[in-house]
């Protein structure tokens, strides 16, 4: 899907994943990161392909998740404003 068709409120989380909508992200930043969990989401379809044929893509991937998590963790909106 591309970007310029999405709209915020048509987001459902991937299984898995965080929610994006609790994070503070700008309108750029919100639509980079969707497509970033929809790919590895897309990815962890493939686990089993990965973990058996190409394991160091999977590590790879899993890197790749870490550093989007370490990216997010701080834009964490306040429970309590």
């Amino acid at each position: 899907m591309l970007q310029t068709k999405r709209r915020k409120k048509e987001y459902t989380p991937y299984p898995g994943f965080y929610d994006l909508r609790i994070f503070n992200l700008n309108p750029k930043e919100f639509f980079a990161a969707w497509r970033v969990q929809e790919f590895l989401y897309r990815q962890s379809l493939k686990q089993d392909y990965y973990k058996h044929f190409v394991p160091l893509e999977r590590e790879r991937l899993k890197d790749l998740a870490a550093q989007f998590q370490m990216i997010l963790l701080p834009k964490l909106k306040p429970l309590f404003p």
